[in-house]
């Protein structure tokens, strides 16, 4: 499984270099956003697209639970 640094350019250049609390913030923004893509827009989305939304998700919630750890 790909993290979110690999899949996130933004979170790999920016996000990553702030502290946890920022990160953490930012990872569950993130991901509320991409969940409310998929939902919305299930029906007009193909199925590679579908896949890296949910790639994108599993990272992010990766993310969340590593930060959640510190």
């Amino acid at each position: 499984m790909a993290t979110l640094i690999e899949l996130d350019q933004l979170y790999k250049t920016t996000i990553s270099k702030l502290p946890a609390e920022s990160r953490l913030s930012y990872c569950i923004k993130h991901l509320d956003k991409i969940q409310s893509v998929l939902t919305k827009n299930a029906g007009a989305l193909d199925s590679q697209q579908k896949g890296q939304l949910r790639e994108i998700i599993e990272a992010t919630q990766e993310e969340i639970g590593t930060l959640s750890r510190k």
